[in-house]
């Protein structure tokens, strides 16, 4: 090979390792975002049980005071 090719060669090699750097890089922040999203969805959840039981208890108040 001549010294041309050798060049282009680590210069793709090179870009490709920074491009898989990038890419681990982002999947590992996805992951992050992943765990948190996941934390939230499970709060926002028992959020909405909370909310559900506060209305239904207000419903049984109005319903029996209404009688």
């Amino acid at each position: 090979m001549d010294k041309q090719s050798e060049q282009r060669r680590e210069y793709l090699y090179t870009n490709l390792s920074k491009q898989l750097t990038r890419l681990n890089q982002n999947f590992e922040q996805l992951q992050a975002n992943m765990q948190v999203m996941k934390e939230q969805a499970e709060l926002a959840q028992r959020l909405a049980l909370s909310h559900a039981s506060m209305f239904m208890g207000a419903k049984d108040v109005f319903d029996s005071s209404g009688r």
